[in-house]
């Protein structure tokens, strides 16, 4: 080993080092966003299909036509997203004639991969749900 190869092993160790920690804190960072999805979309999923058992009961016996009321359906899904206790941005409810969609919107905390990708929009996701009775015999 010459002299001037001295510390070149040490140097590439440290630069090493250096890449698995910055690999590792995006890979963090990314799961953290990518569960902050899922959980998102599981709340949408139940908020809408809480709503859509909002159905106007009188006008469904009366006329057999399924339809939502507004009212009570947003009830429904916003204390549907209350009971599962999450940290939102935005909760948005449209309810038509027999379907309804819910849109949530969350902030994922980023910290390294939060450099390369712009965080001024939340994360936004949405779930949907169609009236239907359920005929018990």
């Amino acid at each position: 080993m010459s002299t001037s190869d001295r510390g070149s092993v040490t140097i590439w160790v440290l630069g090493l080092s250096m890449l698995l920690l910055l690999f590792g804190g995006l890979a963090l960072d990314y799961w953290r966003a990518l569960a902050l999805q899922r959980e998102l979309a599981a709340v949408a999923d139940s908020a809408a299909i809480a709503a859509a058992s909002g159905i106007d009961e009188e006008t469904y016996r009366a006329t057999g036509d399924v339809v939502l009321e507004p009212v009570r359906a947003r009830g429904l899904a916003e204390a549907a997203v209350a009971w599962q206790g999450v940290d939102l941005v935005g909760l948005t409810v449209d309810v038509e004639p027999a379907s309804v969609s819910v849109t949530l919107a969350g902030e994922a905390e980023l910290g390294l991969l939060g450099v390369f990708i712009d965080q001024s929009e939340p994360l936004t996701v949405r779930g949907s749900a169609t009236a239907a009775p359920v005929l018990v015999p």
